[in-house]
C-alpha cells in the first residue's frame, strides 16, 4: 500500500464514522442518533486497522512497562504487536516522544514468567524506523493521534462535537 491509497482509504473511512455522529436528540423518546459506544467501537477497529498498516511505513506503536509487582522488573521492558523486539530507545528507531497512551492498563508485562495479567503502568510510545520517511510518518503520528483521541472523547455521556473535531482535524492533516 502506497501512501496515497492509505491517505484515501482513511480519509473514506473517517468521512463515514463522521456522517453518523449527530448530537442527540432534546427528546429520548425520539432520539435515532447513533450512540458514542458504537462510534467508538468503530473508531477503535478504524485506528487499529491503520495503526497496523502504518508499520509499512515505518511508524511503530511500542508500550513500554514502567512498574508492576514483580521484583525483578528490568528498567522500561517494552512489548509491541509486531512479532520482533524494539528495546527501550533502541538506535534503530526515532523516539521522539510521541504517545498514544499513559496510564494504568490491565495487560502482561515482559518480565513475568508466568504470563500473568496485572494491572501495572504501561506508555504507548511511537518510534519510526530511521531508514523511513521520517516526514510522513510524523503526519501519520498526528492523524493518528487524533483518530486516539476521538475515541477518548467519545464515552458515554461526552458530548459528540469533541469526537467530530478530532475527526475532522485528522481529515485536514490528511487533506494537507
Amino acid at each position: 500500500m502506497e501512501y496515497f491509497e492509505y491517505y484515501t482509504a482513511l480519509r473514506s473511512e473517517i468521512l463515514e464514522i463522521i456522517s453518523g455522529v449527530e448530537n442527540a436528540s432534546h427528546s429520548f423518546a425520539w432520539d435515532n442518533t447513533t450512540p458514542n459506544w458504537v462510534s467508538k467501537g468503530k473508531l477503535e477497529k478504524l485506528f487499529s486497522k491503520y495503526l497496523n498498516a502504518a508499520r509499512n511505513f515505518g511508524l511503530y506503536v511500542v508500550t513500554r512497562h514502567t512498574e508492576c509487582q514483580n521484583l525483578n522488573h528490568g528498567f522500561y521492558p517494552t512489548s509491541n504487536n509486531y512479532g520482533f523486539s524494539i528495546p527501550y530507545r533502541s538506535d534503530e528507531y526515532v523516539w521522539g516522544g510521541g504517545q498514544m497512551y499513559q496510564g494504568s492498563r490491565l495487560c502482561t508485562c515482559p518480565c513475568s514468567n508466568e504470563n500473568i495479567q496485572t494491572a501495572h503502568s504501561v506508555i504507548d510510545d511511537v518510534v519510526y524506523d530511521k531508514k523511513a520517511d521520517l516526514r510522513q510518518c510524523e503526519n501519520l503520528e498526528d492523524i493518528l493521534s487524533d483518530i486516539n483521541k476521538a475515541i477518548t472523547r467519545s464515552g458515554n455521556n461526552l458530548t459528540r462535537s469533541a469526537i467530530r473535531e478530532y475527526l475532522l482535524l485528522a481529515i485536514i492533516k490528511i487533506n494537507h
